[in-house]
C-alpha cells in the first residue's frame, strides 16, 4: 500500500473516532488519545518539573480535549493539539502551586501561649464567650460570627445575612455588647 493511501486511512479512521467521540462515544475517544499519553506525559512532566503536576496536567488536558474536540480538525497534528493543552495545563497548575507556595510562607505560625495557665485562661474564656453567643439570637449570632471568626465586612454580613447593611451594624453591635457585658460582670475582659 503506498504511504499517501496509508496516511489516507488514517486520516480517515481518526475523523471516523473524532465524529464518535463527539457524538459521545468515550471509548473512541481513549482509542484516539491512546497512542499520545507517553508524549502527553512526558512534556506535562517537563513542563511543571514535577510528576504529580504532570500527571494532573494530562488529566486535565484530556478532559479539555474532551470538551474540546469540536475545536480540532482531523487530518491535522492531533498530537500536537494535546500537547497545546498540555503544556499550557501544565504552566497554570505550576503558577497556581507558587501561588499556593507563597500564601502559605506568608501566614505566619501561629504564637505559642507563654505557659499552661495561660491555655488555661484562654480555653475557659473560649467557653464562655461561646456560652454567650449561644444564648443570643440567631441573626445576631450569625452576624457577630461572621464579624469576629470570618473577619467579613457590614456589608458581606448583610449579603450573607439577606439584610441591609445598617442592620448588620446593628446585629454586631449587639452581640458585641452583650459579650462585653457579660465578659465584664466576670472581671475577665481580654
Amino acid at each position: 500500500m503506498p504511504v499517501s493511501a496509508v496516511s489516507a486511512a488514517a486520516e480517515a479512521e481518526e475523523a471516523r473516532l473524532v465524529q464518535a467521540a463527539l457524538d459521545g462515544d468515550g471509548g473512541a475517544f481513549a482509542r484516539l488519545v491512546r497512542p499520545h499519553l507517553g508524549v502527553l506525559y512526558r512534556v506535562a512532566v517537563r513542563a511543571a518539573r514535577n510528576s504529580s503536576l504532570g500527571e494532573d496536567a494530562v488529566q486535565e488536558t484530556l478532559e479539555i480535549a474532551y470538551k474540546g474536540l469540536g475545536r480540532y480538525t482531523p487530518g491535522t497534528n492531533l498530537r500536537a493539539f494535546l500537547a497545546g493543552i498540555a503544556v499550557r495545563r501544565a504552566h497554570t497548575l505550576v503558577r497556581g502551586e507558587i501561588r499556593r507556595r507563597v500564601r502559605e510562607e506568608a501566614s505566619a505560625a501561629p504564637e505559642a501561649p507563654a505557659d499552661t495557665a495561660e491555655v488555661v485562661a484562654a480555653s475557659e474564656q473560649a467557653g464562655r464567650v461561646a456560652a454567650v453567643l449561644d444564648r443570643l439570637p440567631k441573626k445576631r449570632r450569625a452576624a457577630a460570627i461572621l464579624r469576629l471568626d470570618a473577619g467579613m465586612s457590614y456589608r458581606e454580613i448583610a449579603t450573607a445575612l439577606g439584610s441591609t447593611e445598617g442592620s448588620a451594624r446593628v446585629l454586631v453591635h449587639l452581640a458585641l455588647k452583650e459579650l462585653r457585658s457579660v465578659l465584664d460582670a466576670d472581671g475577665r475582659t481580654t
